[in-house]
């Protein structure tokens, strides 16, 4: 008997974006390509957010999705995917978005990628997922700004290990704190908040002077020093 020859399957670039969420090339600000969710879905971000002089407060992606209703329906949609994906078939998640950030890479030049320039972690099984992602794409430099330090305790706790090309940052809480004491413990890299004209731990980012762009600086995936912002 002849076995009749099966195709490979081959993943469109259509596909992996209505089954996982979209990628974006279009935030000129950094290199490479960002993942955004709905930042009224963060967690600790949600609380974050009613506290004056945290860093969450006046939250930039917030007012984005109040002013443009396509923004807010792209991360909105982005979220659901994830979340849906990831808690019934992670492995798809995976395969869409290390499809998605390889094509990105190609058509840019550029081998950078970054979680979350709206929204964070919603779960565990998120952040394994993504720490798949990374290993599945060694090429590329991750970065993963994060305000819940719970998720990254509790993923480390289970045994849960972070590839080297995936630079987990965890936030601190208000501006002008000092970085997180409980990132080196866990084993990642810190970002803070700082105002204009005041004193800052480690490396000052750039872009309020360059623009608001990243120019050549790539601090936020490749050092493990403290990466300070200016609150804008």
């Amino acid at each position: 008997m002849i076995l009749a020859k099966t195709r490979p399957y081959t993943m469109t670039l259509k596909a992996a974006k209505e089954s996982a969420g979209k990628l974006s090339l279009g935030n000129g600000k950094m290199p490479g390509s960002t993942f955004a969710m709905d930042a009224f879905a963060c967690k600790v971000g949600d609380k974050l957010a009613k506290v004056k002089g945290s860093v969450c407060d006046s939250c930039y992606a917030r007012k984005l999705q109040k002013l443009r209703p396509s923004v807010n329906q792209g991360w909105g949609n982005n979220q659901k995917l994830a979340v849906a994906l990831i808690a019934n078939a992670p492995h798809k998640w995976v395969a869409a978005m290390v499809f998605q950030i390889e094509k990105a890479a190609i058509k840019s030049g550029e081998n950078y990628h970054r979680w979350f320039d709206s929204g964070d972690l919603d779960s565990v099984d998120m952040l394994a997922a993504i720490v798949k992602v990374a290993r599945k794409t060694p090429h590329v430099k991750h970065w993963l700004p994060t305000r819940e330090s719970g998720i990254v305790k509790a993923y480390r706790k289970q045994g849960g290990t972070i590839p080297r090309n995936l630079r987990i940052r965890l936030s601190a809480t208000m501006v002008n704190d000092k970085p997180l004491t409980s990132a080196k413990r866990l084993g990642v890299s810190t970002s803070t908040v700082h105002k204009k004209g005041e004193s800052f731990v480690g490396w000052q980012c750039p872009a309020p002077d360059q623009g608001g762009n990243c120019g050549d600086c790539r601090h936020c995936w490749d050092s493990s020093i403290n990466v300070s912002y200016r609150k804008h």
